[in-house]
């Protein structure tokens, strides 16, 4: 493990060498207001708390995409719920169909009899039609002659 200790720890206090009469010292160490000084002179506490910062900053910029990619997968979930919602409809909207489709292609067939049956009745209704207006004709065209010639 590397020591991180202040520079001016490893040589000694400013006020004499080292010799524990400096500010603090007699309750057992440097004041804290000293650690702070020299830690922030100290080259390898800087770096420390560069690289502290650094990873901090990087854990919050991790945190911020965690969320986020939290909120794009919810909604993303709410899309696929509406997809599958959708779907679901169609599949319902498709089987009306197919069933009324079913229903249009029974009622068609029954009108298609229906049209043949009227074809035939009228095909024989009017032989039966033009036989009597034939008969009714040659009935009447006399008539008119006479009439005319009168």
């Amino acid at each position: 493990m590397e020591n991180y200790s202040s520079s001016w720890e490893q040589h000694g206090d400013e006020d004499g060498g080292g010799d524990g009469s400096g500010d603090g010292e007699a309750f057992g160490g440097t004041s804290p207001l000293r650690r702070l000084a020299r830690q922030a002179d100290d080259p390898w506490y800087i770096a420390y708390q560069d690289e502290s910062t650094q990873w901090c900053s990087q854990r919050m910029d991790l945190e911020e995409k965690v969320a986020n990619l939290g909120d794009e997968l919810a909604r993303k979930n709410l899309m696929i719920f509406e997809l599958k919602r959708i779907v679901e409809e169609e599949k319902k909207n498709s089987e009306l169909i197919r069933k009324e489709k079913l229903r249009v292609e029974t009622d068609l067939a029954v009108f298609d009899q229906v049209v043949e049956n009227l074809e035939h009745e009228l095909k024989v209704m009017g032989e039966e039609k033009s036989i009597f207006i034939c008969a009714v004709l040659l009935g009447v065209i006399p008539v008119l002659a006479v009439m005319w010639f009168w």
